[in-house]
């Protein structure tokens, strides 16, 4: 693969499938609230019934229920009937058969979850793991390009509690706890407390009652679930369709028609968070895992306990709030899941909820569905330009910027890296990565080589200490080390980038250059790494302060091999390249350990269809 192609290709503002267009170099005014990933409150509406087996089935929503064909993603409920077995439902984008559950049921159990889905060609499925059931999708709303409302998260409150019966009862909502007159929709986690009849409860704009189920109850049985309702009137309304309950609704946040709130990102479901919850707080860190950058300001999960040892509840609120609100009710010995979206707090690159439970002790899995950023922070993700882009329009949002300095080859000049590097400046930060950095690109082509070395001389003729000895000409380390020294030489003074001593600089070591092999000689990889490290000696000779090397580890090891402790290239900063594995994937190896001994990895990278780049930020 051409990791070099990647580097020079570009990002947009916010992850594909959200679809932000790249419009010139970033203002303030342009970062602020992109119109994609904006929410539409629907009145909810069936859009689609039906038998599931095991088999997956996938069902076109855009076109139906009010939803359009550019939607990015659906806020569905979803309800299974009567199953014929036990096992759990999974609600996934069309095509994506991730690992995770949205709810789970016993056999015979009716069950209800509220789930927020990418959308893939229009469609999600949907697939019991055993037996067969009637599953029903009510769509509340939808996400998608152009107008509509931004969300802005709230510290969890209690904004409604009452008995409620069959009759509807009203609950205004704008102008309590932080909601305000302008607000579209809110999500609410809804519990029904002690239900003196089976039934359902619904929970609707006010003066609208649609004929869905927010919840399935039985008698006695206390349950919850999160409700994105559109207002009337500043308003929503509740009742049950059978005797009496008790109803706590407690708000997580609003939407409004503002550019000061957050968009949504769907991703596919990936699970953060796999662990131990008790009734002692515990921080979970969500941003930096599971594709989420650290400039996320809610994120939303799916949480499902298990093994829980006693009857009880879950809250999971931000970090260091322990709101007297309960995120889901479970039982003894009880496996169940309730979407929560999640207020995540903290710095700008390591932010988290804390979750705890009433009693006993459970497993809790938050897998993450998507997530919302505020438009005036940026993606929270890096960009790589370089010369493919002169010429073009560049992206915005984006939190540093990666600039090549070279043309195709190590020996050409990127034409616009000038301009690219002014674009770089105008990145929005949320991260510690610097703002503007650059690349060149390493080879070491021996005998193929337009021009090769002779002397321990560079470019412009300073005799340079080389530890291999003297270069007389021969396709040795000797004069491997020095034509990676005149090309880092040249890429900090000859290619026409501003103060090349201002920025960390990467060598980008790949396969699809030219590079000494088995062929050419049987030390072919230690003549590659002199080349490396003649680039470094060039750079440090530059007054680069920090150098780093960007590869895969295949084929850094490939071309370079085991790099001996005495090397100046052990222990450098690292890029690492995951290709087309995802967000979560390029977090993932941010641990995964760099190219070198004792090498820290700073940044990864990951490929999104385009194709188009995306860097992530290990520290």
């Amino acid at each position: 693969m051409r990791l070099q192609h990647r580097l020079a290709l570009v990002l947009t503002a916010l992850v594909v499938a959200t679809g932000i267009a790249a419009v010139g170099p970033a203002t303030t005014a342009e970062a602020a609230a992109p119109t994609t990933g904006r929410y539409t409150a629907l009145d909810t509406t069936r859009a689609w019934s039906g038998t599931v087996g095991t088999t997956a089935k996938v069902v076109p929503i855009a076109g139906r229920a009010g939803v359009p064909a550019n939607a990015t993603a659906v806020v569905v409920n979803v309800e299974v009937e009567k199953p014929t077995a036990a096992g759990y439902v999974r609600v996934t984008p069309g095509g994506v058969d991730a690992r995770v559950a949205t709810q789970e049921f016993r056999a015979g159990q009716t069950i209800s979850n509220l789930a927020t889905v990418r959308l893939a060609k229009g469609g999600l499925q949907v697939k019991l793991s055993a037996g067969r059931g009637t599953v029903y999708l009510d769509v509340s709303g939808y996400y998608a390009d152009g107008s509509g409302a931004t969300y802005t998260p709230l510290d969890a409150a209690r904004v409604f509690q009452g008995r409620v019966g069959t009759g509807a009862v009203r609950v205004p909502l704008a102008g309590k706890a932080g909601i305000p007159s302008t607000a579209t929709a809110v999500a609410v986690n809804t519990e029904v407390e002690s239900p003196t009849a089976d039934g359902y409860v619904r929970v609707t704009p006010a003066g609208k009652d649609a004929q869905v189920a927010a919840q399935v109850f039985t008698r006695g049985t206390t349950i919850s679930n999160l409700v994105t309702v559109k207002l009337a009137g500043g308003a929503a309304q509740v009742k049950v369709s059978r005797g009496t309950a008790t109803v706590y609704m407690d708000v997580a946040g609003y939407y409004a028609n503002s550019s000061t709130g957050s968009v949504f990102v769907p991703i596919d479901t990936v699970r953060a968070y796999a662990g131990p919850v008790t009734t002692t707080a515990r921080t979970v860190r969500l941003t930096g895992t599971a594709g989420v950058p650290g400039t996320a300001t809610a994120v939303v999960a799916n949480a499902e306990t298990e093994q829980t040892t006693a009857a009880g509840y879950l809250r999971v609120t931000p970090a260091g709030k322990d709101a007297q609100v309960a995120t889901q009710v479970f039982g003894a010995k009880q496996a169940v899941s309730n979407l929560v979206i999640a207020k995540v707090v903290g710095s700008s690159v390591d932010r988290r909820v804390q979750v705890k439970v009433s009693r006993g002790s459970a497993v809790l899995d938050l897998d993450v569905a998507g997530y919302f950023v505020d438009g005036s922070s940026g993606s929270g993700f890096g960009a790589d330009v370089s010369w493919p882009q002169c010429g073009t329009t560049l992206p915005t949002g984006h939190a540093f910027g990666v600039v090549g300095a070279n043309g195709s080859l190590p020996n050409q000049s990127n034409p616009c890296v000038t301009q690219q590097v002014a674009w770089a400046a105008g990145a929005v930060g949320g991260t510690s990565q610097p703002k503007v950095q650059l690349y060149a690109l390493a080879a070491n082509p021996g005998r193929a080589a337009s021009v090769w070395p002779t002397s321990n001389r560079d470019p412009g003729g300073n005799t340079v200490a080389n530890p291999y000895g003297t270069c007389a000409g021969a396709y040795d380390r000797q004069c491997s080390y020095m034509y990676g020294y005149a090309r880092a030489y040249e890429a900090t003074h000859s290619r026409g980038v501003p103060t090349p001593s201002a920025y960390r600089w990467w060598i980008d070591v790949e396969t699809s250059l030219s590079w000494q092999k088995a062929a050419d000689s049987s030390d072919y990889r230690n003549q590659n790494r002199a080349d490396l490290e003649g680039m470094v000696a060039a750079l440090t000779a530059a007054k680069v302060s920090t150098v780093g090397i960007y590869s895969t580890k295949s084929q850094f090891n490939q071309i370079v091999g085991a790099v001996p402790s005495n090397s100046s290239l052990t222990g450098l900063p690292s890029w690492i390249a995951v290709g087309t594995d995802g967000a979560a994937a390029a977090q993932a190896a941010c641990s995964a350990g760099g190219l070198t001994a004792g090498s820290r990895v700073m940044m990864t990278q990951y490929v999104v269809a385009g194709p188009k780049d995306q860097d992530v930020s290990c520290v």
